[in-house]
């Protein structure tokens, strides 16, 4: 386990930097996906609608509203849905990154947007959260599919997370699509797998199944495959050609596991979900 839990770590630790100059979220510290759901929405809006959904799940849900929420950010990252949240909503958010660099980066970016008292990040292990008081809410983005343990990640929330609380993740998903159990098939997800260091990549039946063993319920599921921009064929290429040389280093392997997801996107082997659940 700590084997594993130090490989994303490490993963992180090298390509944090790069992924903030270089990828689609540079500029507002967001590492996750743009989703393009909208007509004529920016580069910027698209960044955020991800965010704008947890919003709408977490705050309009027609029950009687605090006027601060305690939220979990399970898998910050550098910080970019929490504070964007914080910023527009009655929120105090902790955010969870097993990448020290990430935790300092997210808070220097909360002290300079002034959101360092709704804000905070520390390093830790969501599968092994220590108790915390007040948590009525909690969000996963493009993190759950790192975990090691999810019968862990689902039973630590459970233990936190009040009764009538939610729980959102998004990240993506296997499908049963024709075609999705073909040696083909099977050697490009283990790329995908391997480039990003996805410990439980697994089909949204088999997820809901293992939430459903914890006392978390769907509410909704939204499929945001259709609204993620495939990367430009002659970019793709490029990106599939030098990950697959530089995949021991740490940015080899960010290009290597993200050339097979959009193969993968592509061919319908995997989608992109967004999922709500509560906790019963």
């Amino acid at each position: 386990m700590q084997e594993q839990v130090g490989r994303v770590r490490r993963y992180y630790e090298r390509n944090t930097a790069w992924m903030l100059r270089f990828g689609q979220g540079r500029g507002e510290a967001v590492i996750h996906r743009p989703v393009w759901m909208g007509e004529g929405i920016s580069r910027r809006e698209a960044l955020h609608t991800v965010d704008r959904l947890i919003a709408e799940a977490l705050l309009a849900d027609g029950r009687p509203k605090r006027s601060v929420k305690r939220i979990l950010d399970l898998g910050c990252g550098a910080g970019g849905s929490a504070l964007w949240l914080a910023a527009r909503y009655p929120l105090e958010i902790t955010g969870i990154t097993l990448s020290p660099l990430q935790a300092r980066t997210a808070g220097n970016q909360a002290l300079r947007r002034g959101l360092g008292e709704r804000c905070s990040f520390r390093v830790g292990d969501f599968t092994d959260l220590p108790r915390m008081e007040g948590i009525s809410g909690a969000y996963a983005v493009e993190s759950f599919s790192h975990g090691h343990d999810p019968a862990a990640f689902f039973a630590r929330l459970g233990g936190l997370l009040p009764a009538g609380s939610r729980l959102i993740v998004c990240d993506d998903f296997l499908t049963s699509a024709r075609g999705a159990g073909t040696n083909q098939s099977q050697r490009w997800l283990s790329r995908f797998r391997q480039g990003w260091h996805l410990q439980s990549l697994m089909e949204a039946e088999q997820f809901l199944r293992i939430a459903s063993e914890h006392r978390f319920r769907l509410v909704e599921l939204k499929n945001l495959t259709p609204f993620v921009r495939p990367t430009p064929p002659l970019l793709s290429r490029l990106q599939r050609l030098l990950g697959a040389v530089l995949r021991i280093t740490a940015w080899g392997s960010s290009m290597y596991g993200g050339s097979a997801l959009q193969v993968c996107q592509s061919n319908g082997w995997t989608e992109y979900l967004f999922v709500v659940l509560e906790k019963t």
